[in-house]
Order: C-alpha cells, then sequence, then structure tokens
C-alpha cells in the first residue's frame, strides 16, 4: 500500500503508474459504452494500494471527472430537468451517507466493498433491461437510495439506469444524464469528504491524475457507442469483479 509521501512525490512505482493508466483507460471506455462498471473496475485496481478507508472519497473525485468528460462527449443529449430531480434528493442523503461512511471500521468497509462487489454481477443482470415507473415517489426515491449508498459503497450508480429507462432515455440521452446527475453527486462528495478529512491531499492529486486517464477511454467510446457489442466485455469485467469482490472478503475476515 502506498503512503502519503510516496502520492506526493510521485514515488509510484512505473509499472504499478502504467497499469493505472491502462486500467483507467478501459474503465473509461467500458463506462461511455455502457455507463456501468468504470467505478468498480478502478477499485479492484485501487484497493491494495490505498486500502479500503480511502476508496469511495478518492473514487467520488475520480468519477466527476470521468463523467464530467462523458457529459462533454455526449453535450446536447442531457436532460437537465431530470438531472436537477435526482440530484436534488441524492446531494443531502450523500451527506448522510458519508456521515457514516468515516465512522466505519476499515475492516467493515472491506468487508461491504467485496460483498457489494460480488451482488453487484447479479444486480446487474437482474436489473438489466428493467425499467422503473417514473412517477414522483420512484424519481425521489431511488435518488434518495443513490445518494445515500454512493457514499458507502462503489458501484451505486446502477440504480439509476432503471429510472431513467423508464423515464424513455435511451443511447447518448441515457449516457448524458446518467453522468451528468453522477458530477452533481460527486462534486458534492469530493467536498463532503474533503470536510471530513477523509480524502487527503496524496489521494486527491492520485484521483485527478487516475482520473484524465479515463478520458480517452471515454472518447473511444463516444465514437463507438451503439456499435459494439458489451457481451465480451462485461463477461471479463465480472468475472474480475467477482474475484476482487472475493479477494476483499477474504481480507476482511482475516483483518
Amino acid at each position: 500500500m502506498l503512503t502519503e509521501a510516496e502520492l506526493l512525490s510521485g514515488s509510484i512505482p512505473p509499472l504499478v503508474a502504467l497499469a493505472g493508466m491502462a486500467v483507467c483507460f478501459v474503465a473509461g471506455l467500458l463506462g461511455g459504452l455502457s455507463g456501468y462498471g468504470a467505478g468498480l473496475l478502478i477499485t479492484l485496481f485501487l484497493a491494495p494500494i490505498v486500502g479500503p478507508k480511502a476508496l469511495v472519497p478518492l473514487i467520488s473525485v475520480l468519477m466527476l471527472i470521468n463523467n464530467g468528460s462523458r457529459v462533454w462527449f455526449y453535450r446536447g443529449q442531457m436532460d437537465l430537468p431530470t438531472v436537477l430531480r435526482v440530484a436534488a434528493i441524492a446531494v443531502p442523503m450523500a451527506w448522510l451517507g458519508a456521515q457514516l461512511y468515516v465512522r466505519m471500521d476499515s475492516a467493515v468497509i472491506q468487508l461491504v466493498l467485496g460483498a457489494v462487489l460480488i451482488a453487484s454481477v447479479p444486480l446487474r443482470r437482474i436489473l438489466k433491461g428493467a425499467s422503473v415507473a417514473p412517477g414522483p415517489a420512484s424519481v425521489y426515491g431511488i435518488g434518495a437510495a443513490f445518494g445515500f449508498l454512493s457514499s458507502v459503497i462503489v458501484g451505486a450508480g446502477m440504480l439509476i439506469m432503471p429510472l431513467l429507462m423508464g423515464i424513455g432515455f435511451a443511447g447518448p440521452a441515457l449516457l448524458a444524464t446518467d453522468a451528468a446527475i453522477s458530477v452533481i453527486v460527486n462534486l458534492a462528495k469530493t467536498v463532503i469528504f474533503g470536510s471530513l478529512d477523509a480524502l487527503s491531499l496524496g489521494h486527491f492529486v492520485l484521483a485527478l491524475v487516475l482520473g484524465l486517464c479515463t478520458i480517452p477511454g471515454t472518447a473511444c467510446a463516444a465514437w463507438v457507442v451503439r456499435r459494439t457489442s458489451l457481451r465480451l466485455h462485461m463477461a471479463l469485467i465480472e468475472g474480475l469483479i467477482l474475484l476482487g469482490g472475493a479477494s476483499m472478503l477474504f481480507g476482511g475476515l482475516s483483518g
């Protein structure tokens, strides 16, 4: 695990740096194509490097940049009223989730994240193709759940997709609106975790650098969206997520 001093001084092993750039490029590509998997994939890479306690605050900054680039590449397709409706309830709930997160023990966080990673695979399959009736209750209920859970676990963004599809979004409009909601929530989480001293300067800088590495992948995804099947990609990613989740569970139990 890299220390704060190593992160600030840039003393990161070259192979680790290159691997991080490659992982973030692939994560940006997958997230830009499907709206799913970027944060989960990066979590698997970062967990042994920064430790479980730093993961969610760090991922918040990283995904702020990643989703911001997705909004840019799909600009003109975002539905601002929907973004504001969901974010209005998600942001205060993210604050509540952050209050819980900073009080959780590192071993508990590792167990929770491991369980969530494993559960995300069948949950994605259950939610795939599903839609939610777009009434006020579902909009604010799912927005609240997303906001709270996004400050405690990685991968809560998958809750938003069925809601947006139920409203009628698809293709670039779906990806842009989903990304814009995440931008607002992750910006709020970055400020919240920073105010709670849960986001160190070294981790913030690392997140900025890795977040920038996702942008080329997002750019490629924007170019090939609707032209590439994700079946093989998602099978590989799900395999990695299951292995990584099992590893984190084992680490939390043995620790």
